[in-house]
């Protein structure tokens, strides 16, 4: 594995190598640490996570690159042993949970959360405390437990202690707040968790504490979140109420109005989570849309949202907090708007003008609140004509393709685009403002930004690619333009690769989103084609994959559905059979109670060792598990950058031979150039070798014509010899013109050749262009030759890589395989 990682730094972009020095200094100072425990590694250790953790790049944290995913698995492994820099891995864990990805990371592939757990104890200090907690209820949100870990026990005892402990003190009661943050994290829809905190404490004294925090205003969703939690453990999911839900509601309006005036954005965070789970919910989503206190609640807090969107920009004490309130408050509204709720529609001029104001400083849920609200009046067709005069002063600015980090904001710039061309009045607008060349390059901005994010990027690169395509198909009948776009769009490799994975995928909305994008007059034939053709590929993994996880699933809810933990059950079980035997032989007077409880105590004895050591045996499990997620995630990071440089490689490959093929018709433009400049030439030369034999012809008669006129005269003057002398003058004049006229007929001869001479150079010159021409041929011939051997090592390598990724999973089954072995066994016995 150190192999794989220190050979993939070649691959990388050369630009982006000094981002990532310090994690490759911390990787190898962490291997020397873990071969030879000395002070000095320690110290160096905790140099470069104190770099870390001060870095303004939150980019180094994104868990897609290889150097990442040794990073996390180095420091996983450094913050294990009880002799690591803990503190400083802290503090390197607070700031990488800042970003979205890493977050999801470092909660679900890299699992540091038991870690932190074995952290929290009263021997340290509250200020450690406060920032160990801090960053468990950043790494606990969503996270999802199957079964009974072994650290929960523990974990759920000191919670549930810093939770009833007297709040004397303002950190105590921040201690407090935290702690009630993360157990609800980690209770929330894991019935493992539950169960451990029903074991830890007296259920009916929690309850009744809980409800006095939520009456004294203390953490009011939190305990919300966890009522809900204990009541569908204990009654079931369907026992929860219409009015339990309206009194569930009620409290999270409250908190809400009251975090947006305090600035409370953790708050605001487990505000705008609950409302989404319960609009999430089938079961309760009835129950919500019957509340009907929203419109006066949203009216009391817009005022101070909209004090919040001004003071953002201008707060200068803790602008990361004001931003991450004003973030919450639009994904909240967010929700409040999809629930489609015709009575919130007096609010959505003012919601549009909020969206416009916090576009600034929170662009990303700007747009995907300005979306929602024009998505409501899909089905009409047509926007209210007072949204459409406050939705025009604000629409060029919203319509303008995110300069800065497009990756980041491109989804929801897209989600505008397509959710105004469903309306007839703004579609002109997005065809006015909006060129296809932005477009696509928005579009590939946000494919190349989520390349590098995991599960999380690979969800919103699938989103991205549907509401591209959607909109491109709205659009193509409308402009040439769009339909040329449409289909550069569908030719691209990645956005073909994304359709096939989403239709193969187990999420059925997504499914049903391509198939509607497939079955789409517009869509070309050929392109619908290869993606069917490329999907059946991927179809027989995704559903062993889909039965595999659905038969975890179930063997976890499984594990947990009896009322008794497996070593009670036994314990119970053995004291009644010996019971009903000794029932049975009559002997039951003949029993003392002290024996029967020592025999219990005995085996409960017996019980609790087998329990101890099966709890240690399911962390060493747990741990090795989490060590080979760490492989897996580095070799996905590998196999990506590999597929990377194989499909970068192909490009330059199709990009080399099209210049070739531009260079041959070059090459033969040259030829039929050149082969019609020697026909002219021959038919020039031609044409002048005529013309100089006419005028030797007529020379030739001249002077046949002249020696006949001579030998006249010459008669004549013999004749008449005195009176001829003033004629032979006349002659002899005569006689000069015409040799005059002789030499200019010669000097035009001379000025023939010396055209010829030209013609004859020219033509050296085009052969000799034709001898450099097929030079450069034979040059690119070699270099393309060079390329493609390039391209078989890379694919060998691939090979390789691929062999060894095969070798995991195989001992990841087996691993899988042992485990639910050993469980059926515990259970057996």
């Amino acid at each position: 594995m150190d192999m794989e990682v220190d050979g993939i730094e070649n691959l990388s972009n050369p630009s982006e190598g000094g981002k990532f020095s310090n994690l490759k200094a911390f990787v190898t100072a962490a291997r020397e640490f873990e071969a030879t425990h000395s002070e000095s590694a320690v110290n160096l250790m905790t140099r470069y996570l104190g770099l870390i953790a001060s870095s303004c790049d939150l980019s180094i944290f994104s868990p897609g690159r290889s150097e990442v995913c040794a990073f996390f698995s180095s420091l996983w492994r450094v913050m294990c042993d009880g002799r690591g820099p803990h503190w400083a891995g802290v503090a390197v864990l607070a700031r990488a949970a800042i970003e979205p990805s890493a977050r999801h990371a470092l909660t679900h592939t890299y699992k540091f959360m038991p870690i932190l757990a074995r952290l929290l104890s009263d021997s340290i200090s509250n200020d450690k405390k406060v920032k160990l907690l801090t960053v468990m209820q950043e790494i606990s949100y969503g996270i999802k437990i199957s079964w009974q870990e072994s650290y929960l026990s523990s974990l759920m005892k000191q919670l549930t202690e810093l939770i009833t402990q007297p709040m004397t003190e303002p950190q105590l009661r921040t201690i407090g707040h935290k702690s009630l943050t993360v157990l609800v994290n980690v209770c929330y829809g894991n019935l493992p968790a539950i169960y451990a905190l029903m074991r830890t404490v007296d259920t009916k004294d929690f309850v009744v504490h809980l409800i006095s925090l939520k009456e004294g205003g203390y953490g009011g969703v939190e305990v919300c979140r966890l009522l809900l939690c204990l009541s569908g453990a204990t009654r079931g999911a369907a026992s929860t109420r219409q009015p339990d839900v309206h009194s569930y509601l009620c409290c999270t309006m409250r908190t809400f109005n009251k975090a947006v005036s305090e600035g409370d954005a953790t708050q605001l965070l487990h505000a705008y989570t609950f409302v989404n789970d319960l609009c999430s919910d089938s079961n309760l989503r009835s129950y919500v849309l019957s509340y009907p206190h929203f419109v006066s609640a949203l009216e009391e807090g817009l005022k101070d949202v909209q004090e919040l969107c001004l003071a953002a920009p201008d707060d200068m004490g803790e602008p990361e907090n004001t931003v991450n309130c004003l973030r919450n408050v639009l994904k909240f509204l967010t929700v409040l708007v999809s629930l489609d709720l015709y009575s919130l529609r007096c609010h959505h001029s003012a919601l549009v003008v909020l969206c416009i104001k916090a576009s600034r400083t929170c662009l990303p849920e700007s747009l995907e609140l300005f979306a929602a609200i024009v998505s409501q009046y899909r089905d009409e067709g047509r926007l209210p004509q007072e949204l459409i005069s406050v939705i025009s002063d604000g629409l060029p600015g919203l319509l303008v393709p995110p300069a800065l980090e497009p990756g980041k904001a491109g989804v929801q710039w897209l989600q505008v685009v397509g959710a105004l061309c469903e309306s007839v009045e703004t579609q002109e607008r997005v065809l006015q403002e909006v060129t296809p060349d932005a477009f696509e390059d928005t579009l590939y901005s946000v494919l190349q930004y989520t390349s590098q994010n995991g599960v999380v990027g690979a969800e919103a690169s699938q989103q991205a690619v549907v509401v591209g395509c959607r909109t491109a198909l709205s659009l193509a009948p409308l402009h040439a333009r769009w339909e040329a776009a449409l289909a550069r769009m569908l030719a691209h490799h990645q956005v073909r690769k994304l359709l096939c994975v989403g239709l193969t995928s187990t999420n059925g909305p997504r499914r049903r989103q391509i198939l509607q994008l497939v079955k789409h007059h517009y869509f070309p034939s050929d392109q619908m084609n290869q993606v069917f053709g490329e999907s059946l590929h991927g179809i027989s993994e995704s559903t062993t994959d889909v039965t595999a996880s659905s038969s975890a699933t179930g063997c976890a809810e499984g594990a947990w559905c009896g009322r008794l933990a497996p070593a009670q059950e036994h314990a119970v079980d053995a004291l009644v059979a010996k019971l009903s035997e000794k029932l049975r032989d009559g002997k039951v007077s003949d029993i003392a109670t002290s024996s029967v409880m020592e025999l219990y105590g005995y085996k409960m004895t017996c019980l609790e060792q087998r329990l101890h050591s099966h709890s240690v045996a399911l962390q060493g499990a747990s741990e090795h598990m989490a060590s080979l997620q760490h492989s897996l995630a580095m070799l996905q990071a590998t196999n990506s950058s590999q597929q990377d440089v194989l499909y970068t490689t192909q490009m330059q490959n199709e990009r080399h031979k099209k210049t070739i093929e531009d260079l041959h018709k070059q090459l033969e433009d040259a030829e039929t150039t050149l082969r019609g400049f020697r026909a002219k030439l021959a038919a020039e030369k031609l044409d002048k070798e005529n013309q100089k034999d006419n005028l030797h012809k007529e020379f030739r008669a001249q002077m046949a014509t002249l020696e006949t006129e001579m030998k006249l005269r010459e008669k004549e003057f013999e004749e008449r010899l005195k009176t001829s002398e003033v004629e032979h003058r006349a002659l002899q004049k005569k006689l000069e013109q015409q040799t005059n006229k002789n030499s200019e007929l010669a000097g035009v001869l001379i000025k023939f050749e010396e055209r010829v001479k030209q013609r004859d150079k020219k033509l050296e010159d085009a052969a000799g262009n034709e001898a450099s021409l097929r030079k450069e041929i034979d040059h690119r011939d070699m270099t393309i030759k060079q390329l493609e051997k390039t391209v078989l090592e890379r694919e060998n390598r691939l090979y390789q890589l691929t062999t060894q990724l095969e070798e995991m999973k195989r001992v990841q089954e087996m691993v899988a395989k042992l485990m639910s072995k050993s469980a059926s066994t515990s259970m057996g016995s």
